[in-house]
């Protein structure tokens, strides 16, 4: 993600492209586990959830009905209802600040929105420029309140970018249409100005100026749909598609890699520099064993996961009918950092915005 690259759904800690044949390099999804570790817990919504990331109150999901839901220590919790205009536009994508605080989302009819899991406040950003298609995805590089960028990302194939001002506002820039008019269903960026985009089209782009201009890199030969993207570096991203594939690019070439027998979809994806974890049809989830090689695993649900997030206390793939399953995080066992204190908003208010 950000800077040093954590993985787009989770927050900094301290301490032109050659093609490829169409035949997909097996990985090790024949090693299916019966479930690695990952429970069912009860989730407090009955509506899709679509994303997720990790913050420093523990791991946060989004979706339908504008439900955000957060893992407390003794189980999940729903922290706003109906989204941001309290109108319940379902909400679709979801990232995180470099440093934890806060969260920004997106969804239908132009939804935007900050919570700050550290204040419990709620802004409302939607609908900037009168844009009031669907927001596919969003990714936010930054710290909360002082000098995030914004990305932003619709069914329209079009980009909005906004950079938050030193009096606390959000200026936006011109709308441009990085991925040719497709839909652009995920975005991700490694560096404040540096990222790419994956559309519908089967188009893969990247930018190193912050949005301003976009080069294609892939995907040529890929006949499968689009879901995510993770960008960790130029030369390391992956897009999930369909029919069990995880596309890898190594800054020249991208390669195929069937990471599923039954060639389900892979939907959701969350890649660092030293971890990586899908999740998709039919309850399952991914893990990156090494380049190239993942793992699959049949979670205790058969439910389509939308999203995946790895976390400092937990892992977390979402879904429909708001279906959460969890482990532990293989980097951290001990749940005691996170607190047993009810969320909630506590103040809401009206962003500011203005434009270039």
């Amino acid at each position: 993600m950000k800077g040093a690259n954590t993985g787009r759904r989770g927050f900094l800690k301290l301490a032109g492209a050659t093609t490829a044949g169409v035949v997909g390099v097996p990985s090790v999804a024949a090693q299916d586990s019966t479930d690695g570790g990952w429970v069912e817990a009860t989730s407090p919504t009955t509506k899709s959830l679509n994303d997720a990331v990790d913050t420093v109150e523990g791991p946060v999901a989004v979706g339908g009905g504008g439900d955000v839901v957060i893992r407390r220590s003794d189980g999940w919790e729903r922290i706003v209802n109906y989204g941001p205009q309290a109108r319940s536009r379902p909400l679709t994508g979801v990232d995180v600040t470099d440093d934890g605080k806060a969260i920004w989302f997106v969804g239908g009819s132009g939804v935007i929105g900050e919570y700050r899991v550290d204040t419990q406040t709620l802004t409302n950003y939607s609908a900037p420029k009168g844009k009031t298609s669907t927001w596919e995805d969003c990714a936010v590089v930054g710290t909360a309140g002082e000098d995030e960028r914004l990305y932003f990302v619709n069914g329209s194939g079009e980009l909005l970018v906004g950079v938050r001002q030193s009096s606390g506002a959000v200026k936006y820039n011109d709308v441009i249409k990085p991925g040719g008019g497709s839909t652009i269903p995920g975005i991700d960026f490694y560096e404040r100005e540096k990222g790419h985009v994956a559309s519908t089209s089967q188009l893969v782009s990247e930018t190193t100026d912050g949005g301003s201009t976009w080069d294609r890199v892939g995907i040529d030969f890929a006949g499968t749909a689009f879901y995510d993207i993770a960008s960790v570096g130029p030369k390391d991203v992956n897009v999930a598609g369909g029919n069990g594939i995880i596309y890898r690019y190594d800054g020249f070439r991208w390669t195929p890699h069937v990471v599923d027998d039954d060639r389900t979809a892979i939907r959701g994806i969350d890649r660092g520099t030293d971890y990586g974890y899908a999740a998709g049809d039919g309850g399952k989830t991914y893990e990156r064993i090494s380049t190239g090689q993942w793992k699959a695993m049949q979670t205790p649900v058969e439910t389509k996961l939308f999203g995946v997030a790895h976390g400092d206390t937990y892992d977390v793939a979402v879904g429909g009918g708001g279906v959460i399953v969890e482990r532990e995080s293989s980097t951290d066992t001990s749940t005691a950092s996170l607190s047993s204190a009810s969320l909630g908003v506590k103040e809401y208010a009206e962003g500011v915005i203005e434009f270039a």
